[in-house]
């Protein structure tokens, strides 16, 4: 806490800048899949059940993996693991785009769950450890509307 007691406000707000558009990025990735299902359906000859356990698959992974996330946050620091959670979430949804059928989808919505389960853990880390105490209403305030805006982007 040393840290974010002596931190300028400049760099409060580009921490709660770089996160907010971190958080507006995972829930952006939640809903990319659904709106082409009318094209997926037609595409791949899934049915709507099958399309619809691609978002089941993709939120259960990533409920399940975010107490884990949260232990690797502690462990090898929160820097890292929202980088490779990341990563593994944009590499997963843009292979999405190259497979040949719906039961291809599945693992990679498995995958992608388990990089968004790291924005979470990650996210609350990095706020509490980098912004002041003063600001942290503004910071947790930024990271939600940054979420429900990446949903409306969607």
């Amino acid at each position: 806490m040393a840290m974010a007691a002596s931190a300028p406000a400049s760099s409060d707000l580009k921490v709660i800048g770089l996160i907010g558009t971190g958080h507006f990025a995972s829930h952006f990735y939640h809903l990319v899949l659904p709106p082409l299902f009318p094209l997926l359906r037609t595409e791949l000859g899934a049915s709507w059940a099958e399309l619809g356990l691609l978002s089941s698959v993709f939120f259960a992974a990533s409920g399940l993996s975010q107490a884990p996330a949260g232990f690797l946050v502690d462990r090898f620091g929160a820097h890292r693991i929202l980088i490779l959670g990341l990563a593994l979430l944009t590499v997963s949804i843009g292979l999405m785009g190259l497979m040949p059928g719906w039961a291809a989808l599945i693992p990679l919505a498995a995958l992608a769950g388990i990089g968004n389960s790291v924005f979470h853990p990650a996210d609350y880390a990095i706020l509490g450890k980098r912004v002041r105490p003063e600001r942290m209403g503004r910071a947790f305030s930024v990271h939600t509307i940054g979420g429900t805006l990446g949903w409306a982007a969607a």
